[in-house]
């Protein structure tokens, strides 16, 4: 099994080494609760990396910083990076049993008094299925999670569900879901309570090379919008989107009568339906309201 790692808050003019988390193992989970830098009256969110990903990626620091520099939280990492590698389909075949390892950890936590109300898990690629997977054995715990984000969501194998079946909107009481390579390394189909679309949701996004070789960090680039894209709404970078029958529909201006929302960490949870905006090319990439226009 995988470890805990536990960020301590921190104030926006300190820094930190956040490649030294404190770290915790399944057995010793509650310990967590008696860190003094754990405070149960903070939300908690839960972050799951994707396959063949570890803790010491930039993905995962990125997402760190961003929740660090923006304070008020505590920070836990799944690290599952000691199965996240090899043959993919052994990886995929995995992830049920490691979510319901992951959500005995968590209940552990949660019966020794932190509060389901603040939970939030959040999981990039095969690292979404997987937090489906810990939400859904929550649920049949009698927790029923508040949000469950998916980061691109992995496409292969799940859509159709060849081997497992994929997260859901009954997974928790609010799913939402930030599409960037739809129908490549991300689910191509709306899948959550809100979906959002971020420049049509497919490869290539704006600042990714046209052509790529195939499973380069390049090739990537796309699939890998959607952490830069949550890293920066952590921040308060504000990523408004309108909702919308489609992209075209959404570019011809046809919503603009549709409400702002927001994309990403202040995304509220009543949102229902497929929601559509642009964003840079390069970081920052949100465009405020012009990227709903």
């Amino acid at each position: 099994m995988g470890l805990y790692k536990c960020w301590k808050r921190i104030q926006k003019d300190q820094t930190k080494d956040i490649t030294k988390p404190a770290v915790y193992y399944y057995a010793t989970i509650k310990q967590l609760l008696t860190h003094p830098e754990f405070d149960l009256s903070k939300p908690t969110s839960l972050y799951i990396h994707g396959y063949v990903e570890q803790a010491t990626d930039d993905s995962i620091l990125t997402v760190v910083r961003a929740y660090q520099r923006r304070s008020g939280h505590n920070l836990l990492l799944l690290d599952w990076s000691n199965l996240s590698f090899g043959n993919y389909i052994n990886v995929i075949l995995d992830l049920k049993l490691l979510g319901e390892e992951t959500a005995k950890a968590m209940a552990k936590l949660l019966k020794g008094g932190l509060s389901i109300d603040g939970l939030h898990v959040i999981g990039h690629s095969l690292g979404a299925h997987l937090g489906g997977f810990c939400c859904k054995y929550l649920k049949s715990l009698g927790y029923k999670v508040p949000r469950l984000t998916a980061l691109d969501a992995a496409y292969p194998g799940f859509y159709p569900a060849l081997f497992l079946k994929p997260l859901s909107q009954q997974d928790a009481r609010f799913v939402d879901v930030i599409h960037t390579d739809g129908g490549g390394f991300g689910a191509p189909m709306a899948i959550g309570h809100a979906d959002f679309w971020p420049n049509e949701g497919r490869a290539k996004q704006p600042g990714c090379l046209p052509l790529t070789v195939p499973l380069t960090v390049e090739d990537f680039c796309s699939h890998w919008r959607s952490w830069r894209f949550w890293a920066e709404s952590v921040e308060g970078g504000v990523f408004a989107a309108r909702r919308c029958s489609g992209y075209d529909a959404f570019l011809r201006g046809n919503c603009r009568q549709e409400p702002l929302v927001f994309m990403g960490y202040n995304a509220t949870t009543v949102l229902r339906g497929n929601y559509y905006l642009r964003t840079a090319a390069e970081s920052p990439f949100a465009l405020g309201e012009r990227g709903a226009d």
